[in-house]
């Protein structure tokens, strides 16, 4: 959905009917339709969403997408070698800013003590 919501941005963003484009592109998708309806429409996330939000206001993110590797920011949709580079550079040794972000359940993948950190702030609200 991540991707598509991105290439399709022109059709949603700003919007007044974006929660309906959403709904249209989860079927195209071949979502669960029931499902994604009663997520997107009963505000299941909107807690975990303003918490996601202060943390990244607190951390200066004033857009997105805004990333940060291993604390390091990259902002804006950017292509994977900026990434690579990034990630390259914690790879070598690099040494990153501070920025604790707490690793939970709703935005964690992976190992907790992986040698590379990303940490996303999205909003497709």
């Amino acid at each position: 959905m991540h991707d598509l919501l991105f290439g399709s941005q022109d059709q949603w963003s700003g919007q007044a009917n974006a929660v309906e484009t959403f709904k249209k592109l989860a079927g195209d998708l071949d979502l669960d339709q029931a499902r994604f309806n009663a997520c997107l429409d009963g505000g299941a996330y909107a807690q975990r969403i303003a918490t996601d939000l202060q943390e990244g206001n607190a951390d200066g993110v004033s857009g997105t997408p805004a990333f940060r590797i291993n604390g390091m920011p990259v902002s804006g949709a950017r292509p994977f070698a900026t990434f690579q580079r990034t990630i390259d550079y914690f790879l070598a040794g690099g040494k990153p800013p501070t920025l604790e972000v707490a690793a939970d359940s709703f935005r964690s993948r992976g190992r907790a003590d992986a040698p590379v950190v990303i940490t996303e702030f999205s909003d497709f609200q």
